[in-house]
């Protein structure tokens, strides 16, 4: 009963393709991608290759690459076999054997990579040398090393890179960053309601960069967007964090970020019980006269003084698609952006380790001290 309420909620908040891919992406029935016509008679060149075919690579990258480029989707990896396989024979994607020869393949132009977090960066870094065009899923990287040398690789081969942080993107913030004013100071709440994520879950590998890297780092993401919308991004972030359990530092914390500009960022993550709908998020925003509060992304009301605006988001809007089709686009989103907040995710994740409460962090003179020791 609670899985057939749960299918009747996901169709009235994401639709019906949405609602089925999700039921397909949990129980890998081949049978349901008979839903998706595109599937079988959509004849384009296949020139996208996927390495990493759990939920995120199966039901989110292909369902949403399907639905603006159609079937091009050429070979597939995933070090466990039967997602890999249950991934080929949903959406067509021929298996391979082995990351070096899907690389190899000379029909492949772009590489989407939704592998588990420690192995994002190796795995782009690879495709990179072998003169691919690379869509990562975030995070980027878990370490400095690996973000190094990723930054390295990048500017060696001057290939293109696309990040998979797709609230930018998402109708509500772009609507929303139509009324910011430049260089006025910002205060921005995030308070996010996620998974409840077990003890043997692979998020709480040591390795894996804690649920920072995977889960928090969208809404340090998201900040970094909106400072940079105003055309002004801080030099100096003063990091505070809140600890409900020492055992557990990731979980049910708080992260209040202050810069020299007088900008007030706080991103709270309440993981208690598992949501019935999944992720649910409220974000509030005033930049001087302007205020706005997302619902989700399912509503927005916006107010910029006298003036009020209501906004509705049905499917519900969180930016896959316009995030996932980047490198087939003109919307593309600026790396330099990426760098700044994967800094300040990475400093925050080590803070957590540590269990650090105070930090001051300044992302350029950190960026600089890296590239100087590759």
């Amino acid at each position: 009963m609670n899985n057939l309420s749960k299918v009747t909620r996901f169709f009235l908040i994401y639709g019906f393709g949405r609602a089925i891919i999700k039921v397909a992406g949990r129980t890998r029935n081949v049978f349901l991608h008979y839903f998706f016509p595109k599937l079988f008679f959509d004849k384009r060149k296949k020139s996208i290759s996927l390495i990493g075919c759990g939920q995120f690579g199966f039901s989110t990258i292909s369902y949403f690459l399907l639905k603006k480029q159609g079937n091009k989707f050429l070979e597939c990896f995933d070090t466990d076999k039967e997602n890999q396989n249950s991934t080929a024979n949903f959406w067509q994607y021929q298996s391979q054997d082995s990351v070096n020869n899907l690389l190899a393949n000379p029909a492949c132009d772009i590489v989407y990579i939704a592998s588990n977090h420690h192995s994002h960066s190796s795995y782009a870094i690879k495709a990179l040398n072998y003169g691919k065009r690379v869509y990562i899923e975030k995070p980027i990287a878990v370490n400095y090393p690996q973000f190094a040398n990723l930054l390295d690789s990048k500017e060696a081969t001057k290939k293109e890179v696309y990040v998979g942080y797709n609230r930018p993107f998402s109708k509500a913030i772009s609507q929303l960053k139509e009324y910011q004013d430049e260089k006025i100071p910002l205060t921005l709440n995030c308070f996010v309601i996620g998974h409840k994520i077990e003890q043997d879950h692979w998020y709480r590998n040591p390795e894996e960069g804690t649920r920072v890297c995977g889960n928090m780092g969208h809404w340090i993401d998201l900040a970094v967007h909106l400072l940079a919308a105003r055309n002004f991004v801080p030099e100096s972030f003063d990091i505070s964090i809140s600890y409900t359990s020492e055992s557990e530092r990731d979980d049910n914390v708080a992260v209040t970020m202050t810069t020299e500009f007088k900008d007030l960022i706080t991103i709270i993550l309440s993981a208690r019980e598992e949501p019935f709908e999944g992720i649910n998020e409220t974000i509030n925003f005033q930049s001087g006269k302007l205020i706005a509060k997302i619902d989700d992304f399912r509503k927005m009301q916006v107010w910029k003084g006298s003036k009020y605006k209501n906004y509705s988001y049905k499917p519900k809007d969180v930016g896959h698609l316009k995030a996932i089709n980047q490198p087939f686009d003109k919307e593309k989103r600026n790396f330099n952006e990426v760098v700044i907040s994967t800094i300040l995710m990475l400093e925050i994740t080590d803070m957590v380790k540590k269990g650090e409460r105070q930090r001051q962090i300044q992302p350029k003179l950190i960026k600089d001290q890296l590239l100087e020791k590759v």
